[in-house]
């Protein structure tokens, strides 16, 4: 065998290694995102979730209290006054707080005993804050005419958990949610306040892993 023919074999090895790697790495990196709780950034998080990322991970039942504290919406791009989708969502902005937490509380794994805390053990509290980022109404003549999500509302969250005693920042997430079906289109109202309702349930599964 020659040198050319050596170095050739050798170059052939070497990439059929390399590809080897790269067709192996993608699922990796998709199984990473399988509830996992390990800190680093998590893309499609569970299949559940856009974006986490996790800082410190800890332990959801050592925390006494879970509590929505802030949901900013100053952010929020609203429609234009003139349209008829501005009243529509400047309602539905007003409805959205209560029914994200009416959503993490009928996930959670720990019922509330009350409102406006969640029982999880002695002494610690776990502090969960939600900023708007959009806001979409989409077209109510859409989802009535167009069907297959044609005119969606859309909403998305930012937000992150936090330890409340040392104002660590546990993790952080984006998600982004669509409602397009209901009655004659669906009513704003309706469909925003069930999209909210729907990533706050997102968030208490999120918790629930830890």
């Amino acid at each position: 065998m020659t040198i050319l023919e050596v170095i050739a074999r050798n170059f052939a090895l070497f990439y059929f290694l390399v590809g080897s790697l790269s067709f192996a790495l993608p699922s990796q990196s998709c199984l990473a995102g399988k509830g996992a709780t390990a800190p680093g950034t998590y893309r499609d998080w569970n299949g559940d979730i856009d974006e986490v990322t996790i800082f410190q991970t800890f332990r959801a039942d050592s925390y006494n209290d879970i509590v929505v504290e802030s949901f900013d919406s100053t952010g929020v791009t609203l429609p234009n006054p003139r349209e008829n989708t501005y009243q529509a969502v400047q309602s539905a902005i007003r409805l959205m707080k209560p029914a994200f937490i009416e959503g993490l509380q009928a996930k959670l794994r720990h019922k509330p005993a009350e409102p406006g805390y969640i029982p999880r053990g002695k002494g610690k509290g776990l502090v969960i804050r939600v900023r708007l980022s959009k806001v979409d109404p989409g077209s109510q003549a859409a989802r009535y005419w167009g069907g297959f999500g044609a005119g969606a509302v859309k909403i998305t969250m930012t937000g992150e958990i936090v330890d409340a005693a040392s104002g660590k920042i546990l993790v952080r997430f984006q998600q982004e949610r669509r409602s397009g079906f209901g009655a004659f289109g669906g009513g704003y109202g309706a469909l925003f306040t069930r999209t909210a309702r729907q990533i706050g349930g997102d968030i208490a599964g999120l918790i629930n892993v830890f």
